[in-house]
């Protein structure tokens, strides 16, 4: 008689694989700075407002080249020379034989 393996195993490990990887990427993305108490000295907001603005200029920073719309990168693939360059159809004049 044949015996069936169940994919669960396998599945499982895929799984596992995937969470190991996201947890990679949760460490990486950069932590919120914590918000000092009401009662903080000058120096403790100075330095909370010069982490947050670390923070913000981290995760809204230019990514170039990286996220181009697809609207642009269709008319790169079709019009490689530029879109502000015309299309010459066939010449104007009649080519004598």
């Amino acid at each position: 008689m044949v015996t069936v393996r169940r994919p669960w195993p396998a599945m499982a490990t895929v799984l596992l694989a995937l969470l190991a990887c996201l947890g990679a990427l949760v460490d990486a993305y950069p932590t919120k700075p914590e918000a000092p108490g009401e009662d903080a000295s000058p120096e403790e907001l100075s330095r909370y407002y010069a982490s947050l603005r670390h923070y913000l200029n981290l995760v809204t920073r230019q990514r170039y080249g990286k996220r181009d719309s697809p609207a642009e990168l269709l008319s790169k693939l079709l019009f490689p020379d530029g879109p502000d360059r015309p299309v010459t159809s066939r010449p104007e004049v009649a080519y004598q034989w």
